[in-house]
């Protein structure tokens, strides 16, 4: 990209936040944050102790925490970066702003970080917040479900903000609709979003109350990002039982103790630290819980012993903590997880097997998963821009087939 385009977008971007900053701050609790970057960036604030915390699978989320470290720390001389599991939540009493963010699952936050902020200590309560989300084609209602458990903890929760990602998960076609982000402009504006949170946060401490936003209604929401994950739409749908389709019944691979991986545990369920996202909101709306069985008998997660390097990257990434390594073959304690396939990625051989569901052309136009009428949405709000053409989303080639072990790099 040339010199001149790079200013062309960095203009083109500061002209459309300045329109649209009413908008934002009415809709989504954030400031109008290049504005009030610009007008106090000779300000620095390096009394003010600041961290980002973040959990990424696949680095989305990760760049936008970094964007959001660069602008804190253009204001504040320093900022910390973790990830979720690098810190322990009674250590951020030392620090006086702190942002965290998560990816999107089913239209919530990975369920691993709402059950971090569920673990805050009260004495953090009044401390100063901000949240962020990263997402595909289906937001939901991401941003009060993260907002909300911040607020119910006492924690005072000065801005948010959330941003559309490529999608690098199996049964995603490659080339995806939402591929390219976050690109050039979209880290532009995390870093000034960064720098708007340190100058709010001091005119809160300063009395000025009122800019405090006031989380949207679930109703206000769904104009503005779409009522959210497919599975969502309707009470009534019956739990998909597609050929290959992540998910599975209980029990897993591997008897405990045992050498032999075509052995089954016991057929009961062991219960998990964290739920599924799935049944995370399924609780919050109080519909129906219609996950269940999300795999054909027989076709559940598995490791083979043969390929198994024993190198404890698939234990480490877990974010249900669901794989037990006390035992070789290693085993699933349960096969109702997340199901986010991540160990499946992250696995540098290709020991965890599953036999994913066939590509499907006409996934893009098929009933609830119209992906364009999504879009569409976002792009009349001004929130989302097309950087990959309808023609050249790859049906025929999901990301699983598209990449190679190891598909993840590093540890969320």
């Amino acid at each position: 990209m040339t010199e001149s385009n790079v200013t062309r977008r960095k203009f083109m971007f500061i002209s459309s936040a300045a329109v649209g900053a009413p908008f934002v701050m009415k809709m989504t609790g954030t400031v109008p944050h290049v504005e009030a970057a610009a007008k106090e960036a000779e300000k620095q604030y390096k009394d003010m102790k600041s961290i980002v915390i973040y959990y990424s699978q696949t680095g989305n989320t990760k760049k936008i925490a970094q964007a959001l470290q660069k602008g804190i720390t253009q204001q504040t001389g320093q900022c910390h970066i973790a990830r979720v599991k690098e810190i322990k939540p009674e250590e951020l009493v030392n620090y006086d702003l702190i942002g965290i963010g998560a990816p999107t699952w089913s239209s919530c936050p990975s369920p691993i970080v709402i059950y971090y902020i569920k673990s805050l200590p009260p004495t953090l309560k009044g401390k100063h917040f901000f949240w962020y989300s990263t997402h595909g084609v289906f937001p939901g209602r991401c941003v009060i479900r993260g907002v909300k458990p911040l607020q119910e903890q006492g924690m005072t929760v000065i801005g948010w903000k959330d941003w559309y990602c490529q999608a690098s998960l199996p049964g995603h076609a490659k080339p995806w609709f939402t591929d390219g982000h976050p690109d050039e402009i979209d880290l532009a504006e995390a870093e000034s979003f960064g720098s708007a949170m340190v100058l709010h946060s001091r005119k809160i401490s300063a009395g000025v109350t009122d800019i405090i936003p006031t989380l949207h209604s679930p109703e206000a929401s769904d104009q503005v990002w779409g009522i959210g994950h497919p599975f969502l739409f309707s009470a009534a749908m019956p739990a998909a039982k597609g050929e290959g389709q992540p998910g599975g019944q209980e029990g897993s691979p591997g008897a405990r103790g045992s050498s032999d991986s075509s052995t089954k545990t016991e057929r009961k369920p062991y219960p998990l630290a964290i739920p599924t996202s799935m049944n995370y909101v399924t609780q919050l709306e109080g519909i129906p819980n219609r996950e269940g069985s999300r795999s054909q008998p027989g076709n559940e997660l598995r490791i083979n012993k043969d390929k198994c390097i024993r190198c404890g990257l698939c234990v480490k990434g877990c974010p249900c903590y669901n794989i037990d390594d006390s035992v070789f073959p290693y085993v699933f304690k349960t096969q109702e997880c997340e199901m986010c396939m991540f160990c499946e990625g992250i696995c540098p051989t290709g020991a965890i097997e599953f036999n994913f569901r066939k590509p499907n052309e006409n996934a893009g136009t098929s009933g609830l998963f119209n992906n364009n009428k999504q879009l569409d949405l976002a792009e009349a709000t001004g929130r989302f821009r097309r950087l990959t053409k309808e023609e050249d989303i790859g049906w025929s080639t999901p990301w699983e087939i598209k990449t190679g072990h190891p598909r993840h790099k590093e540890l969320p």
